[in-house]
Parts: C-alpha cells; sequence; structure tokens
C-alpha cells in the first residue's frame, strides 16, 4: 500500500471507532437517550465512506462522492429535524397485549398491503415507493375502544377523519400521502397510540402519539412506510 491508501485506512477506521463508541452511548444512555442519535451515526459513518471513496480511481470517486454527498445531506436533515424527532425508541412504553391495532396501506406500483400487526412496517421502506392511503383498525374489536385517522395527501390538502378500518386517501391517482395523524376516538382514557413514519430524504421519524402531526406538509416528501402501536397508560 502507498502512504495515501494507508492514511485513507486509518481514516475510515478512526471514523467506525467514533461511530461505534456514539452507538454504544446513545443505546445506553437510556435516560437521556435522544431519537436523533442514530442519525449522528450515520452520518459519522457517511464521512468514513467519503475518506474511503477517495482511494478510488477518478471517475469512480466522482461517482461515489456524489452518492455519499446525497446521503449524507439525508441524515444532515435527519439531524436538524427536530420537529420529526418525535420519542425515541428507547423511551417507547410497553406495546398492549390486551387490545392491539392492524393496518394495511396502498402502495406505489404494488397496491394494497395485507392487513399487518401493530409495530410492524406496513410500506417499503428504501424502495423510495409512495403510500397513497392507509387504514387503522383494532384488533380485536372492543366495545369503549375505537381509531381514527387522517392524512395529509399532496395536491389535495388535508383529507377528513377517517375511522375503524375505513380507507383514508386515494388509489390510482398518484397522490402521496405526505403526513399522518393518528387517535383514538374512544378509550384514549385507557390507551395511548403510537405511530411513525419512513419518509422520503429523511428516513423514520421519531414517535409520535395521540393525533399529534408526524410527516411534513408542502416539502414534497411522500411517506413510503408506517408503524403503528397501542399501548396501556401508566
Amino acid at each position: 500500500m502507498d502512504r495515501d491508501t494507508n492514511d485513507s485506512t486509518s481514516t475510515v477506521a478512526s471514523f467506525e471507532t467514533v461511530a461505534r463508541w456514539c452507538d454504544e452511548y446513545f443505546v445506553s444512555a437510556r435516560g437521556s437517550g435522544t431519537p436523533l442519535g442514530p442519525q449522528i451515526v450515520r452520518l459519522i459513518r457517511a464521512f468514513g465512506e467519503m475518506a474511503a471513496a477517495e482511494t478510488s480511481d477518478t471517475a469512480t470517486r466522482a461517482l461515489r462522492l456524489s452518492m455519499i454527498r446525497e446521503k449524507t445531506e439525508a441524515y444532515l436533515q435527519g439531524f436538524m429535524r427536530g420537529d420529526l424527532a418525535g420519542v425515541s425508541n428507547q423511551s417507547l412504553p410497553e406495546p398492549s397485549k390486551r387490545v392491539q391495532l392492524e393496518a394495511m396501506a396502498h402502495v406505489q406500483d404494488n397496491g394494497d398491503t395485507d392487513w399487518r400487526p401493530q409495530l410492524t412496517e406496513i410500506g417499503l421502506s428504501g424502495f423510495h415507493k409512495r403510500i397513497e392511503g392507509f387504514a387503522v383498525r383494532v384488533q380485536p374489536p372492543m366495545e369503549g375502544i375505537s381509531i381514527r385517522y387522517k392524512a395529509h395527501v399532496a395536491m389535495r390538502g388535508d383529507t377528513r377523519w377517517a375511522g375503524d378500518g375505513e380507507y383514508c386517501g386515494t388509489r390510482g391517482d398518484k397522490l402521496r400521502v405526505e403526513a399522518i395523524w393518528i387517535e383514538l376516538a374512544e378509550g384514549f382514557d385507557r390507551y395511548d397510540v403510537y405511530y411513525s413514519a419512513h419518509l422520503c430524504r429523511f428516513g423514520w421519524t421519531g414517535w409520535f402519539k395521540n393525533g399529534q402531526m408526524c410527516g411534513t406538509r408542502g416539502e414534497y416528501r411522500q411517506v413510503e412506510a408506517i408503524k403503528v402501536f397501542l399501548a396501556e397508560k401508566t
């Protein structure tokens, strides 16, 4: 190896060491752990990829750096977007086992998904396919507990509230969902509903709950996947 290659290898190893330290810190710091921690770790590793790209030939280096810079920009946005931070995984309560939620979505080119249990990804994160609509229902149905939800749809604005398995959004109009709201219409004195979304050029948001907005308006960021669950109030 020449000196430049040795220097680059050493730099990459240093970035990976720092990323590992940060990752260990954010996993262990449950009391003050931030949902932005994973974005910081990804950002450090992206800088390490930049250092590794320096050893490539000129044409390959330019292509790799362009791809890495695009990814880094997404991580930086994730780091700065406090309004999408929500609640961290470390701060989440235990999901309810007695009463749960199911959800489905209409995915670009793929059509409707099956109904899937809570905490399961609904949609396709990382494939750049928009969700055009979704539905949520309580499972098993229980008297005194009902769910409602709405979405912000590109070109259409906010939908009306839908509930208990009713479809919310569009199908086949090539219109992306950009934000979601989910809350309990009944049973909110006993349960909280949590939800998260995978956004284009951002990744997974933190967890939001009880009717808070999760997503964006007017930023051309499609929702690509969602997760949702119920938790008993403590």
